[in-house]
């Protein structure tokens, strides 16, 4: 039985049907969605020539605020919420063996051609290097008794 399922979640709506099929299918296990946040977002808005350490340790705590007030609007009572700063992949991978995650349930959005080669899938990375199984949830239309576990949308 799955008793630690890790939801990487960035508040698209593929995410939101991982999270909804996540809670739907494994009700029994403990769910932790987890946000990552980009290290380029934090250097983007620190855009200066003379870089202040410590206006970019704001940056970061910045986000990292903003990531927990949203995962504390998707989340349910009864779930945790984690925030990294870092590659997606790496950390989607580090923190589920940290956490000691049974599985990682994520959503995908359906990138071809010249997308996937420029920006790669954290998703395409994990499936092929993760230590856990991977359930992968397509941004497709769930099923009418799934949708109640959505989180809700901006």
């Amino acid at each position: 039985m799955l008793q630690r399922i890790l939801v990487p979640v960035n508040f698209t709506t593929a995410s939101a049907r991982a999270l909804a099929v996540t809670r739907d299918y494994h009700p029994q296990a403990t769910i932790r969605l987890l946000y990552i946040v980009n290290p380029s977002d934090i250097a983007s808005a620190t855009a200066n020539p003379v870089i202040n350490p410590t206006h970019a340790n704001d940056e970061r705590s910045k986000a990292e605020q903003e990531a927990r007030q949203k995962l504390e609007a998707w989340k349910h009572d009864d779930e945790e919420i984690a925030v990294e700063v870092g590659s997606a992949a790496e950390k989607i991978s580090e923190h589920a063996e940290h956490w000691g995650a049974d599985l990682i349930a994520m959503g995908t959005r359906s990138r071809t051609g010249l997308q996937q080669f420029l920006h790669g899938s954290a998703t395409e990375w994990l499936v092929r290097h993760a230590n856990q199984p991977i359930l992968v949830v397509h941004d497709v239309d769930l099923a009418e008794d799934q949708k109640r576990h959505l989180p809700p949308m901006e």
